[in-house]
């Protein structure tokens, strides 16, 4: 028997991702960004095909990983988790500035930034695991990162029905 419930127990971090069509800005909440190599210093990122962000990463190659703050503000959470960008502007009311590529780096609600640059993909059927060399970074506070567990039990919030951890609950 299946217990989806046991991959709750997997450590996730939530994390703002950005990217670009030399146009337009899109973004949207993941929660799978990690460190596969220290030399060149390489990220991999999972982004749904569903997703506008995943439309402009292919058409730019390259994505801003903002690192959310556990503090971060619930609308700023809603606006990139829940809403599109074929229906909204999700950058017209936040502080952002641009990267290095032209990705935004969003200026609250983040304790960390990087700008990457996509050098492989790997198809997953639903998903993209784009992978990238880091080519800038910066602290932005303090402040702790927000896990996709704090996200679920402190926030209460769940995953968006594109996300990797999405339960259907007609499903379980």
């Amino acid at each position: 028997m299946l217990d989806i419930t046991a991959l709750f127990k997997l450590s996730y971090g939530i994390y703002l991702i950005t990217a670009h069509d030399g146009e337009k800005h899109a973004g949207c909440l993941v929660n799978t960004v990690f460190q596969i190599t220290a030399e060149p210093v390489r990220v991999a990122v999972s982004v749904s095909k569903q997703n506008q962000t995943y439309d402009f990463i292919k058409a730019g190659g390259t994505i801003a990983v903002n690192v959310v703050d556990e503090q971060a503000a619930s609308p700023l959470l809603g606006k990139f988790g829940y809403r599109t960008g074929r229906e909204i502007d999700k950058f017209a009311d936040t502080k952002c500035h641009q990267d290095v590529h032209g990705d935004m780096y969003i200026d609250e609600g983040v304790v960390s930034q990087f700008s990457c640059k996509v050098v492989k993909e790997v198809d997953m059927d639903t998903h993209v695991i784009f992978i990238c060399d880091v080519v800038d970074s910066n602290n932005v506070c303090d402040g702790k990162p927000m896990t996709y567990a704090y996200y679920r039990e402190v926030k209460k919030l769940q995953s968006s029905k594109y996300a990797p951890t999405y339960v259907n609950p007609a499903k379980h």
